[in-house]
């Protein structure tokens, strides 16, 4: 699992650390005090902590609801918790135009789980480098969030949180799953349970979020138990007068007595074998042939960079007999590509430095005009290597042309010729699926005699 650090507090290592703090800042006074108690309880405890509190609430319930003192003086009192406790600071972004200024003051950006779809916001949140704390959405599965850490990762951020807070269940109610904890895990990043907003009654009092603060305790074990990552409580001191989410924020004097009690430790994580997330994309990379071919190594690291790829590129197309071949370097390249067609289409380096809507359409042109050969080189330090694979599978099956032949090199792995072929026994499944397309008889329909007929 990836271990994500800021300052003194590490995700996904043998400690649980805690997100906690007011769920909206409401006075500098406030802010402060709570922190300092936050660094005592973190030190009775052995507990390390990363304050929390929103600057803006722009999911309310109402209208009429407290949302916040804005962004400015909010920044301002998270800047003096950070420089007058040392502690790091969480807050949400719901704006992709305030996340850079954000970003200035805060350790962690946290995307609300009602954002978590915003591929804009996601992205520019996992842009400024910070780390990326992801609620998932009260109406996403646990798989599902595969999608969201593919776009922070696709930004080149390996930094992320992913938050449980609970699915909705019917109306105005919230359940956890505590099994979406082990599978979120095999990702590969740690995961998060946010024991107060998973008590939620979404809406229950009409204005205003209704909840079950005496449960928290309860879910937290159970989260600890399954081998959370870290926990998130909401605290205030004087939960009932808090100006949001009064109903589930566990009372800040109460604390240090519910963590004192979860035994801060992450169970062991066990593998389940092939089913697993990690094992499965295993499974699914190594299926792709390899081709050895360290006897065309040249000597030098100069030459290995610069001739490898043409040298063998002219092997490919010399075993095909194959003379001619067009490259993809630049926009130019690949727009002069759109209209005509290659035999050979060869592309180094290109493919890298596009977003993934230009990586899709680049592909298209590459593999609608290619008749023999493609041969790609590519640098997996942004985009890992499975993740190419598989979109190199997808299009080859829509591109099914039996001659065209495929071939990827990456530069971790230089000396590995990756062939990307179609899946065993495809064509026989085509002809069956054609078989039963033709087999199939549109019904006759006639008119029932003993109906009127309609009006014309």
């Amino acid at each position: 699992m990836k271990k994500v650090s800021v300052s003194n507090v590490t995700f996904g290592d043998k400690d649980t650390p805690l997100i906690a703090g007011p769920c909206v800042v409401e006075t500098y006074k406030l802010a402060i005090d709570v922190a300092k108690q936050l660094v005592k309880i973190g030190e009775n405890t052995n507990t390390p902590i990363v304050y929390k509190s929103s600057f803006d609430k722009a999911n309310r319930s109402s209208n009429s609801s407290y949302r916040g003192p804005g962004i400015e003086k909010g920044l301002e009192a998270l800047t003096r918790v950070k420089d007058e406790t040392g502690l790091p600071i969480l807050t949400d972004v719901h704006e992709v135009h305030h996340v850079n200024e954000v970003a200035e003051v805060a350790d962690i950006l946290q995307i609300p789980a009602f954002l978590c779809r915003q591929t804009d916001l996601i992205k520019a949140a996992a842009q400024t480098g910070k780390i990326v704390n992801v609620k998932k959405g009260q109406f996403l599965s646990p798989w599902e969030i595969e999608n969201v850490i593919v776009k922070i990762t696709e930004e080149g951020n390996d930094n992320i949180l992913i938050t449980e807070r609970g699915t909705q269940f019917g109306y105005q109610n919230l359940v956890v799953d505590m099994r979406s904890i082990p599978i979120m895990q095999q990702f590969g990043f740690p995961i998060i349970f946010d024991a107060t907003h998973s008590n939620q009654l979404p809406g229950g009092q009409g204005k205003t979020t209704g909840g079950m603060r005496d449960m928290v305790p309860y879910l937290a074990k159970a989260a600890v138990a399954v081998g959370c990552n870290g926990l998130f409580f909401e605290t205030h001191p004087n939960p009932e007068r808090a100006k949001s989410d009064a109903s589930t924020q566990w009372p800040l004097d109460e604390l240090e007595e519910v963590i004192s009690t979860l035994k801060m430790k992450p169970a062991p994580i066990k593998s389940s074998g092939e089913s697993t997330y990690t094992k499965k994309l295993q499974k699914e990379f190594d299926s792709f042939k390899v081709v050895d071919f360290k006897e065309m190594k040249q000597s030098t690291k100069q030459s290995e960079d610069d001739d490898s790829f043409v040298s063998t590129a002219k092997k490919l197309m010399e075993e095909r007999g194959l003379t001619e071949s067009y490259g993809v370097v630049t926009d130019e390249d690949l727009k002069n590509l759109e209209d005509k067609e290659s035999d050979v289409v060869l592309c180094k380096d290109y493919l890298d430095s596009l977003n993934p809507v230009e990586v899709d359409l680049s592909l298209v042109t590459i593999f609608s005009s290619a008749k023999r050969l493609i041969f790609l080189q590519l640098e997996p330090a942004r985009r890992p290597m499975d993740w190419w694979m598989q979109k190199f599978q997808f299009l080859r099956e829509r591109h099914d042309q039996k001659e065209l032949d495929i071939f990827v090199v990456f530069t971790e792995e230089p000396h590995k010729l990756r062939m990307v072929t179609l899946p065993q026994n495809y064509y026989k499944k085509v002809e069956e699926r054609k078989k039963q397309e033709q087999q199939k008889k549109v019904p006759l329909i006639r008119w029932n005699e003993n109906k009127p007929k309609p009006r014309i």
